[in-house]
């Protein structure tokens, strides 16, 4: 009993952080609310207080990662310093981010949760939510300042992704180094010059 009032008011955020951690160590098929109140040290019915059952917790999970990582994006689209940094802004934001989090980063594009996109019929198809709508509007209205055709655009958009996914990758998984800023090697990849 002591471990459970030691945990009030916090517990439900407690579950979505270890239960963040469990899905991305044991997948869909080994995540349950028995496991995470363990991992929280509570006993197994204290996760009925915040949560019904195991799908409500990896609901709550999923709306946590997405919703954090496209207010970071948004937050770049809305600052961005000027049109022809615009995109760089966005790519240090979105590299920062999940070099910050990497269990969001595992989350999202690794886990059996994965966030999916489509390109289709020269459009992007992807659930309400998912930040890349975000980061794709963000590079379609800087980019459409300078670029008219909207298959270039889609192209451009899906390097730029490459890129900062990619970066973010190497880095987390320790396959590259380097010495520098990752920021301002991201800003010097990103930047799009209108021609």
């Amino acid at each position: 009993m002591q471990k459970e009032n030691y945990h009030h008011g916090t517990l439900k955020e407690e579950m979505i952080q270890k239960g963040l951690i469990l899905i991305n160590n044991e997948g869909i098929k080994g995540f349950s609310l028995r496991k995470v109140a363990a991992m929280c040290g509570v006993s197994h019915t204290a996760p009925y207080k915040h949560f019904k059952n195991k799908e409500e917790l990896m609901e709550a999970i999923s709306n946590r990662v997405l919703k954090s990582f496209s207010e970071c994006l948004m937050k770049a689209v809305e600052t961005a310093k000027n049109e022809q940094t615009g995109m760089a802004d966005v790519g240090k934001a979105y590299v920062k981010f999940m070099l910050d989090n990497k269990e969001y980063f595992r989350f999202i594009f690794f886990s059996e949760c994965k966030v999916n996109v489509k390109l289709k019929a020269n459009d992007f198809i992807y659930k309400p939510g998912n930040p890349f709508e975000v980061f794709c509007s963000g590079a379609t209205a800087y980019l459409e300042h300078f670029i008219k055709d909207k298959t270039e655009i889609n192209c451009i958009i899906l390097s730029m992704w490459s890129i900062v996914h990619g970066i973010s990758t190497l880095v987390i998984h320790e396959t590259f180094e380097y010495e520098g800023d990752y920021e301002e090697l991201v800003e010097r990849m990103l930047r799009v010059q209108p021609r």
